[in-house]
């Protein structure tokens, strides 16, 4: 069976490929293409795979041609980004012109990436129907929620999204109650980068009050990204990206102050990478180290943007710098977002069942939302695909932002299928982020005027 990944000049591409030939057995996977569109990237992402993986019994190849790459693919993991960093630095920086987060997948900046990969995504999922038909695709492209949303609106359903968020947040409540994760059942529910974790359960018992009373178990990236005495007051643990919701003004303040969005430090740190993979191809070095420093900056970066004083001008020097000093990260078993397809993978192509944290159509498991919204539950997953479990009574406290941002995604959806102006218009304003209608239409204007080669016509 060939593995496809497409947007493999991505960074991301290493750690797939490296977690799918460690499970190559278990997946029935004998190769493996790598497409994009970007061939200097795409050739340098070559060169670290090469040397990771250094396997001449499994081939990878490199191809800039859709219909070749597709072909008789297993199943295709996405992982694209449609105009770049350049693009996403717009996405940020345009809200911020208006007093509004900027931010990746969050509020605006979400839904112009959206608005731009939506129509790219469903015409390599066209693609996929006619030379892949039983294929499954993986969704790591962001905002995967609303990616994953339209595509099962077009009528394909079988995808999956997949966010580590969740696995992560868990990770941080397990390591500060210093209980092994394999212990803990975690009741949780929401949709990507909007979730909360209602019940914390150890050995069959209830312990989520104790969960809550410990700061150490409230941590993430050992940071307190949100007041515990507001955590403790919802009596639910919220994911990191629910900061800016609960502390947008401070965020969006901080965001200005360091004059830089994230999207400006990793486009730094990109170009650092990039460079540095090149010079290697007129002197001796090792692509794999130069690629683990990046990983390693890039990890630490994380979040820093909208929580730390970054005032200084060299930051991304002084990450890539204070990368190079810390320690190889060595695991036999994938992690992040590798971690997870590659469960999902396995679990849908054969392998033991197994609950996982995806983003899949709701069927009715959160009561307060539409059955064919897409919903980021534990799940089932086996052979016959992906059965979400069903979430007690939703909270009040979560139950209005959470309808109100599935209305935007929805909205979203709807715009492109649509080209149509008044509902983009639309999706913003009720953004709980947007502060009304006329804001959300100028940074709509904004984004149509510098996004102009990538948006679809909006009527």
């Amino acid at each position: 069976m060939k593995a496809v990944i497409v947007g493999a000049a991505g960074v991301r591409t290493p750690h797939l490929v490296q977690a799918i030939w460690r499970k190559r057995e278990a997946l029935g996977v004998d190769s493996l293409t790598m497409m994009d569109i970007d061939a200097r990237r795409l050739g340098l992402m070559e060169k670290v795979v090469a040397e990771m993986i250094g396997d001449p019994a499994f081939p990878i190849t490199a191809s800039m041609d859709p219909g070749e790459a597709l072909a008789d693919a297993g199943f295709v993991i996405f992982t694209i980004r449609v105009g770049g960093m350049e693009a996403r630095a717009v996405d940020e920086q345009v809200p911020l012109k208006y007093d509004v987060l900027g931010q990746e997948t969050t509020g605006p900046g979400g839904f112009a990436m959206a608005v731009r990969t939506i129509p790219v995504i469903l015409d390599y999922i066209k693609l996929i129907e006619e030379v892949a038909p039983d294929a499954w695709v993986i969704n790591l492209t962001n905002p995967a929620g609303i990616i994953t949303q339209a595509v099962t609106a077009a009528g394909f359903q079988r995808i999956i999204g997949i966010c580590d968020t969740p696995s992560e947040l868990f990770k941080d409540a397990a390591r500060g109650m210093g209980i092994p994760r394999e212990e803990l059942w975690f009741e949780y529910f929401g949709i990507n980068h909007l979730g909360w974790i209602k019940k914390v359960l150890h050995r069959g018992r209830d312990i989520s009050s104790q969960v809550l009373a410990n700061d150490d178990a409230l941590l993430r990236h050992g940071d307190s990204m949100l007041d515990p005495g507001f955590v403790r007051s919802l009596g639910m643990i919220p994911n990191e990206y629910l900061m800016f919701y609960y502390r947008n003004r401070s965020i969006v303040e901080r965001v200005k102050a360091n004059r830089i969005t994230r999207a400006m430090l990793i486009q730094e740190l990109n170009k650092r990478l990039f460079s540095e993979l090149e010079k290697l191809s007129v002197q001796t070095g090792s692509a794999l180290q130069v690629y683990e420093q990046y990983s390693r900056a890039r990890d630490a970066s994380y979040m820093k943007v909208e929580t730390a004083d970054l005032s200084c001008d060299n930051i991304s020097e002084q990450l890539w710098e204070k990368a190079a000093e810390a320690p190889a990260f060595e695991s036999e078993k994938p992690e992040g977002y590798a971690g997870i397809a590659l469960s999902v993978l396995e679990a849908l192509l054969g392998g033991s069942p197994q609950v996982i944290i995806v983003n899949t159509l709701n069927h009715g498991a959160i009561s307060c939302l539409d059955p064919q919204d897409v919903v980021e539950l534990p799940s089932y997953v086996d052979q016959n695909g992906v059965h979400p479990m069903a979430v007690s009574a939703i909270p009040e406290e979560s139950r209005g932002l959470l309808q109100a941002v599935k209305n935007y995604e929805r909205l979203t959806v709807q715009a492109v299928q649509e080209n149509s102006y008044n509902k983009a218009w639309q999706a913003l304003a009720v953004h709980p982020l947007v502060p009304d209608a006329e804001v959300a239409r100028r940074i709509l204007d904004d984004y149509i005027v510098q996004h102009a080669q990538y948006f679809p016509v909006l009527r």
